[in-house]
């Protein structure tokens, strides 16, 4: 601050003296203002608000006394500096103006040089102090916003400091309570209180600085986070002498890192652990195993038909039937019944996980033989078959489940997992509800797997794909009447494969959508063969999946297709199964008349094996059924193939739809079929599948014989 820029206001009664101080004043830079009593200095002062205040102690009415105290009772007087001037060094009046607040004073007559240096030390000492004031309030703001607060205790006096924020932080009130050990140990939470005294043990004793974090519980029942620094104090003699430190309230950060932990390690749809956190579970659980020469149980489970019932209900359905499977196999596995694989009374400990989609895995820690896994997967395998009921609707489900032991089958979270999901993909294709122990034999069949699927992705390309056909009888007449395709794989390294081999995979992994579009291009092809070679009334059938059948692209797939080869309609056949058109909807009963008109026949297969509901009969564009080769295999000697078999015939002959009977193998199965009103027929009684070359050859030799 420059003198330019101090205000002095002078308060006497005295004409000269304010003559004196302009003359002093303003020859070194300061702004002299006047005022001659009282009343008139305060009033001056509070319009003026100067540096600096000089008084005179004796005036008439207000005397410098209480002109000071009034001074200082202002809200910006507080911290002014006023200097009182006295006609004499009286100890009474000066210990008077200190009372009422002055400063400093000064004798009459003035030492006016001597003044001028006082005056600019005492603005400049008022200056640092206003700005070491500014200070402390701004650094009591940040404490208080970051809920930041200190303390000290001295050993020798056993006196212990906190600052108000360390009273806010306790919830305490800094009138009403003094600083206290007992109460400060009284309000931590009593699982912590042995970490909080080993810390400061450990300060003292080891003379370094700690950090420590633990949760206070207040006079309200409040739990709060806080985070204590503490530090040593030592004499010029390097004698310990106390303790100081901080405390601060880190509960809003601890629910933050909760959220984020949460975000990060619990899946969000059934609150379980993620896949994230699960590894971290599976590391510690094969640490402490492996310290303590342990087994444990890995069990990999795969929910039955979840894909269906996102189809069928929507995903939003999806997401509240996981969360009624995840809790059905949490709270089965926290019943006591669930241990009952122990004769002991010993605690039972599961953990519990969803890695992703309809895939879930559970610890069983520290069992005791191979049986317990079984037997808990088994009681796991009960719960999960109950009906599940949500938003109303009661849903079957089910798991297949993969086992894998340590150290068994792996000591590796890698290989354990690894394993467990082999084991599982067995118990899969054993069909819904099963579970499967791992054994070394199934890694060749998931390599060799594994190695299919990666030599699949260039079977078009490599032109490995070929048709085999069986050709379609008319029961009464014996006259071929179509074929039906079949998708054959041959590649240098797998050799020669049949459908059943590759083609569940396919499906797998989605590559159906091509192998079947590659199919249906040949057999149009085909199709524009037989045409031009005098063959124009056979019919082609091929089998469609259910997700080909779904795909986007499929109904403008079929238009590019028939764009190109303009097959003759009803010479095409799609065969689709019940539980491809099994879910009734909008779409696919479009994708159904779309198919009709572009002059499709639709026939379906495998009647009788699947849903079986009759309602899809009358309602579906279908023009033909085919009788599972399941109900023919006995044929006729069985009755109840019978009775069902003759209802199929009836049934179909009502609503007018073409049966076909498959896997015909004898003559008394043809004649019965015959007798019976089945009007076409296929199996290997006349012919198995084969090329389209030796089909030609089959054909004229056929014929030829009608």
């Amino acid at each position: 601050m420059t003198a330019e820029s101090l205000l002095v206001l002078v308060i006497d009664d005295d004409q000269t003296l304010h003559l004196w101080a302009e003359r002093q004043l303003s020859s070194d830079g300061f702004k002299l203002i006047s005022a001659f009593n009282g009343q008139e200095g305060v009033d001056a002062f509070k319009i003026h608000l100067p540096s600096i205040v000089l008084v005179d102690i004796d005036m008439p009415d207000m005397d410098g006394f209480t002109t000071c105290s009034t001074i200082r009772s202002l809200p910006e007087g507080k911290s002014i500096p006023i200097l009182m001037v006295t006609g004499n060094e009286d100890a009474d009046k000066i210990a008077s103006s200190y009372e009422a607040g002055a400063t400093d004073f000064v004798v009459k007559p003035v030492n006016w040089k001597v003044l001028i240096h006082r005056l600019h030390y005492m603005v400049k000492a008022n200056s640092v102090l206003n700005q070491l004031k500014l200070s402390q309030a701004r650094l009591s703001k940040a404490q208080q916003m970051a809920k930041l607060g200190n303390w000290e205790w001295n050993m020798h006096t056993n006196s212990l400091y906190w600052s108000d924020e360390v009273f806010d932080i306790f919830k305490l009130e800094a009138h009403d309570n003094h600083p206290d050990l007992l109460t400060f140990l009284g309000m931590i939470h009593p699982d912590d209180r042995q970490l909080v005294e080993q810390g400061f043990d450990s300060a003292i004793k080891k003379r370094q600085n700690v950090s420590i974090e633990y949760r206070i519980i207040t006079e309200h029942k409040r739990l709060s986070f806080v985070e204590q620094q503490i530090e040593i104090v030592v004499n010029p003699q390097g004698q310990l002498t106390g303790l100081t430190g901080t405390l601060q309230d880190i509960t809003d950060r601890k629910q933050h890192e909760n959220q984020v932990r949460q975000l990060a390690y619990y899946d969000t749809i059934t609150n379980l652990p993620n896949r994230s956190y699960f590894l971290e579970l599976l590391g510690k659980t094969l640490e402490s195993a492996s310290l303590k020469q342990k087994q444990f149980a890995l069990l990999f489970l795969d929910m039955d038909g979840f894909k269906s019932i996102n189809d069928c209900y929507g995903h939003s359905f999806g997401d509240a039937f996981l969360q009624a499977f995840a809790k059905r196999l949490t709270d089965g596995l926290r019943r006591a019944d669930v241990s009952s694989r122990y004769v002991l009374n010993v605690t039972y400990d599961a953990e519990v996980a969803r890695l992703g989609g309809d895939e879930f895995t559970i610890l069983l820690n520290d069992i005791n033989k191979p049986e317990d896994a079984a037997t808990v997967t088994e009681n796991i395998q009960k719960w999960l078959q109950e009906p599940f009921l949500v938003n109303g609707q009661y849903i079957f489900s089910g798991a297949s489940i993969g086992i894998a032991l340590y150290p068994r089958d792996g000591e590796s979270a890698s290989s354990l997992l690894k394993n467990a999901d082999v084991a599982m993909y067995h118990a899969k294709k054993s069909g819904k509800g099963h579970y499967q122990f791992f054994h070394e034999s199934m890694i060749s069949k998931a390599q060799l797997r594994q190695t299919m699927e990666n030599l699949m992705h260039k079977a078009v390309t490599n032109n490995e794909l070929s048709l085999y056909y069986e050709p379609l009888i008319k029961a009464n007449s014996g006259e071929i009447i179509g074929i039906e395709a079949l998708l054959r794989w041959e590649n240098a390294e797998l050799g020669f494969l049949r459908p059943d081999s590759f083609i569940p995979l396919a499906e797998e992994n989605g590559l159906i959508v091509k192998f079947g579009e590659w199919v249906i291009r040949q057999a149009c092809l085909q199709l524009q063969a037989f045409e031009q070679e005098g063959l124009g009334h056979l019919t082609i059938a091929v089998n469609v999946s259910a997700l080909q059948f779904s795909h986007a692209e499929f109904i403008p797939m079929l238009e590019g297709i028939f764009a190109e080869y303009t097959p003759s309609p009803g010479r095409l056949v799609f065969e689709l199964t019940e539980s491809t058109i099994m879910s009734q909807s909008v779409k696919m009963m479009a994708t159904l008349l779309a198919l009709k008109n572009l002059g499709i026949k639709l026939s379906l297969d495998d009647f009788g094996t699947g849903y079986s509901s009759l309602s899809y009969l009358k309602q579906f564009p279908l023009d033909s059924l085919k009788i599972d080769k399941s109900f023919v295999r006995e044929l006729p000697g069985k009755t109840e193939d019978i009775a069902i078999v003759n209802a199929i015939l009836a049934l179909a002959h009502t609503l007018n739809l073409e049966v076909i009977a498959e896997g015909v193998e004898t003559e008394a199965q043809r004649q019965f079929f015959e007798i019976n009103g089945c009007q076409t027929l296929q199996g290997y009684f006349f012919a198995k599948p084969m090329s389209m070359e030796d089909f030609y050859r089959f054909w004229h030799n056929h014929s030829s014989r009608l």
